[in-house]
């Protein structure tokens, strides 16, 4: 059954960086000025996985796996793709415990400009998981405010 759902595209395929067939999303995901909002470069290599599928809100996907995990989305153009979207979360060092688990603390960054995952879009949003009452249960979180954070985490924004 993996072995027809992987022929299909219904898995995301496991790809390198380096991939011939994703370079054209590489090359779009760096259009995007990701240092200005707070997005790390993209990793030289990393475990990657493409969904080169269309669907409703995007025409390819990239989940991207270094030492953060990121979500790139693209839509198709008429001379390759253009990026729409990008989530990075970057984990860190503290526990927690949820209804679902045990889980590292994160700081999930998100700016789309096409509706993808429900955020608002061409703005950054900013999310925190976990119990660090400096990041717990604040509406609206600034990268300012979040910078020094991540660096003592061992990120480098």
């Amino acid at each position: 059954m993996a072995l027809f759902l992987g022929s299909c595209n219904l898995i995301p395929e496991k790809v390198s960086m380096d991939d011939s067939r994703i370079q054209p999303l590489i090359k779009a995901a760096r259009s995007f000025d990701r240092t200005s909002f707070g997005f790390t470069q993209l990793p030289i290599s990393a475990d990657v996985r493409w969904e080169s599928r269309p669907t409703e809100r995007y025409d390819a996907m990239l989940h991207i796996y270094s030492k953060t995990s990121r979500t790139i989305a693209f839509r198709k153009t008429a001379t390759g793709f253009k990026w729409t979207g990008e989530q990075e979360s970057f984990q860190g060092p503290k526990k927690y415990t949820s209804p679902d688990g045990t889980f590292n603390e994160s700081i999930t960054l998100t700016y789309e400009v096409e509706n993808i995952s429900g955020y608002p879009t061409n703005r950054l949003n900013i999310t925190y998981f976990g119990e660090d009452k400096r990041l717990a249960n604040h509406e609206s979180l600034s990268l300012e405010y979040i910078k020094p954070i991540l660096k003592e985490w061992g990120y480098e924004v």
